[in-house]
């Protein structure tokens, strides 16, 4: 595996809580293999690179984490997940995800993970570790409710099956899990069926959550790369885009409002949250009881 400098790893900046609520960002990984035909990570924003595709590690990865964890004024949660996913293939050998954990176990930090791998079930019991201090979620982007689409999409993540079967492990072990039904893409998948069948799905295996985004985002490489891609199982669909969005970069569904309207009707039919503020707050609850403990004592 090629290997790339870096400087710090663990950096101060998360999202607000109509996300997922983190104080920290934690990316080991460049590059994916994941082969998703709409990731934004492929832009020039993000990697500014022609090699999206072969996977990099930064060097010396877990002695800068370390570093970084002991110069954090306080402890909070750490997003790892946003831009390339930490469990990839590579991660099966070198474990630099598996480690980092471990180090974010041992420094009481949290840790908030989005990944479409089921490799993450690996490292359950150190998720359960991590938990007894600090929350810990696991967050599965999924965007196809069928093995089928998802093998066009996501032609080398794990299956939407395999990744429902990783929340309900998961989730049998006390492990706080999410969809993240992000992107939803024109044309392709923003049917009512799907976003039903994702909750739906959701819900039966034993998430806690669900978030929607009724769009896509589309730059400069990125764009090529899906026309491209989309073109060989939706012939014509590179013509609508560009007659619907043209160089937009947020490619809203013309469906979005609808979209929405039917996640929120299924997911308060089937008993699954979707407010993700009252969502962060549960994955907190914990926490914030335990920080209280520990000032008490």
């Amino acid at each position: 595996m090629e290997y790339i400098d870096a400087k710090t790893i663990v950096t101060n900046g998360g999202s607000d809580n109509n996300y997922l609520q983190t104080e920290y960002v934690m990316n080991i990984y460049r590059g994916c293999n994941h082969g998703c035909i709409y990731c934004y990570a492929r832009s020039n924003y993000y990697e500014k690179t022609d090699s999206f595709d072969n996977i990099r590690a930064k060097k010396n990865a877990l002695q800068i984490i370390r570093n970084d964890l002991r110069r954090k004024a306080k402890p909070g949660v750490v997003l790892t997940g946003g831009v390339s996913d930490p469990y990839n293939p590579m991660e099966m050998e070198h474990k630099l995800t598996q480690n980092a954990l471990e180090l974010i176990n041992a420094f009481g930090f949290g840790i908030c993970i989005i990944t479409k791998s089921d490799l993450v079930t690996r490292d359950t019991d150190v998720l359960m570790d991590i938990k007894n201090h600090s929350p810990a979620s696991v967050n599965f982007s999924i965007t196809c409710s069928t093995d089928d689409m998802c093998s066009k999409i996501e032609p080398l993540t794990s299956s939407t099956s395999d990744r429902f079967k990783a929340i309900e492990h998961l989730s049998k072990n006390g492990i706080i899990t999410g969809v993240l039904i992000d992107p939803v893409i024109p044309h392709i998948t923003d049917t009512k069926e799907n976003v039903q069948a994702l909750v739906k799905k959701a819900k039966h295996h034993g998430a806690e959550y669900a978030y929607i985004s009724t769009l896509v985002t589309m730059a400069d490489v990125q764009r090529d790369y899906f026309y491209q891609e989309a073109e060989k199982y939706y012939h014509g669909i590179s013509d609508k885009y560009k007659q619907r969005y043209k160089n937009y970069y947020r490619c809203h569904s013309p469906h979005g409002k609808k979209l929405w309207e039917v996640f929120v009707e299924t997911c308060e039919k089937e008993g699954l949250m979707y407010d993700m503020q009252a969502a962060n707050r549960m994955i907190r609850q914990g926490y914030e009881e335990l920080t209280l403990w520990n000032i008490l004592d």
